[in-house]
């Protein structure tokens, strides 16, 4: 049989069984087998195929009538600009996935020797290509999967990347290893129930551990996005891939986590697909300024200062000393509320990211204002009281201002 009737009688079969582009299928099988690219087959249509070959051939065309993806069939799939080993124990990588690596090479245009995370670095098509065309970066892969690593392994050293990137077996809940200025994944997204929905090339074969989003799809998500906060350079860059419909689920739960949204970025379809994200990061003490707009100056343990007359210049009870103590309280303090609320959002935010040391700054911050606050309201009400006492007092000598201006006289 020669090449032409082997591409007719495969993409009939493939056809029959509701198979998508079956003549393009036909041809990628046939291909691999004769170890020739399509360039060559359709070039060379009269050419016989031998009996070994043939056979080859309809067993590869038997498994892809029931769905099984080509990727997997012939054991590899381009990304990027690159050529990836693929097996059934990695997530076949897509187009839309490669918005990331676009992003990441706008954002990164005038930048070197970056250190890069991958969250679940799967073959590695993501952290390899980005590693390729920024050849100052280092790059380090994290994956749940002995099996991934091993496929990643394979293909670093394809792309001649060894040397640039450490992979590391972990789950993201009990990964710790160094700082990063750039973090990149494509966690799972699909929600559970929704799964059994997929097409069967991809069910079916694809891991499922790839896929399994949790209920609402974004449980994956929230671990790399809580992780990312504590493994993150200042000012680092986190970039994910998410679901069509996930936009603004994903967006509340990097603002909870200190982010901010630098973009969204639209696949071909015009779906929301990839989120570009920033850590915020806050000063672990609060300045205070005074009157003349200088910061304040402060030291611990015994104070230095210049000796007055009616105290001596060390070892003086400062705290109790009427000179040192808060004559009109929290006159300078009018916006103790909004700091209050304000020291408050911000200490649940570090302790959502796992920060407990300044978590306790900012709670102390805000205990600080809220006796500010107290004490406002103290001084506002002992000042009524005083001026009510005043108004008495006038009420029952009505006629003393009269009596003195005329002994005066």
């Amino acid at each position: 049989m020669n090449i032409f009737f082997a591409i007719s009688n495969g993409t009939k079969l493939l056809k029959k069984n509701n198979i998508k582009n079956p003549k393009l299928d036909s041809e990628i099988l046939l291909s691999k087998v004769i170890n020739k690219n399509r360039k060559y087959i359709l070039l060379n249509q009269n050419e016989k195929i031998n009996n070994r070959n043939l056979k080859r051939f309809e067993n590869l065309i038997n498994q892809r009538k029931c769905g099984k993806p080509i990727a997997y069939l012939i054991g590899k799939k381009d990304f990027w600009k690159y050529e990836f080993k693929i097996t059934e124990d990695v997530l076949i990588p897509r187009p839309d996935t490669e918005l990331i690596v676009d992003q990441v090479l706008r954002f990164t245009k005038n930048k070197s020797k970056l250190r890069v995370l991958d969250i679940g670095v799967g073959s590695g098509c993501l952290l390899l290509s980005v590693l390729k065309e920024k050849k100052s970066f280092y790059g380090v892969g994290v994956d749940v999967s002995k099996k991934c690593m091993n496929i990643c392994h394979i293909n670093s050293d394809k792309l001649g990347l060894k040397k640039k990137i450490k992979l590391i077996k972990s789950d993201i809940d009990n990964f710790n290893y160094g700082k990063y200025d750039l973090v990149i994944s494509n966690p799972p997204y699909i929600k559970k129930l929704k799964l059994k929905y997929l097409d069967r090339d991809v069910i079916d074969y694809e891991p499922k551990l790839a896929l399994d989003g949790g209920l609402e799809g974004l449980s994956e998500i929230r671990k790399v996005i809580i992780k990312t906060s504590e493994l993150i350079k200042k000012n680092g860059l986190l970039i994910l891939e998410i679901g069509f419909d996930q936009k603004e689920k994903v967006k509340k739960i990097l603002i909870e986590n200190g982010f901010y949204i630098n973009k969204i970025v639209k696949d071909l379809a015009r779906n929301d697909r990839c989120i570009v994200s920033t850590k915020k990061w806050f000063k672990n003490m609060v300045t205070f300024r005074n009157n003349n707009g200088r910061r304040g100056s402060f030291r611990r343990g015994d104070r230095n200062f210049k000796s007055n007359n009616d105290r001596s210049k060390f070892n003086s009870n400062f705290s109790n000393s009427e000179n040192f103590q808060r004559k009109i309280p929290g006159r300078n303090n009018h916006n103790a509320p909004k700091l209050i609320e304000k020291y408050n959002n911000l200490a649940r935010e570090a302790l959502s990211s796992g920060d407990k040391i300044l978590s306790e700054n900012y709670f102390q911050h805000a205990d600080h204002f809220t006796r500010i606050l107290q004490e406002q309201e103290i001084f506002k009400k002992n000042k009524i009281l005083d001026q009510k006492e005043n108004n008495k007092k006038i009420d029952l000598n009505p006629n003393s201002n009269n009596e003195t201006l005329t002994e005066k006289i």
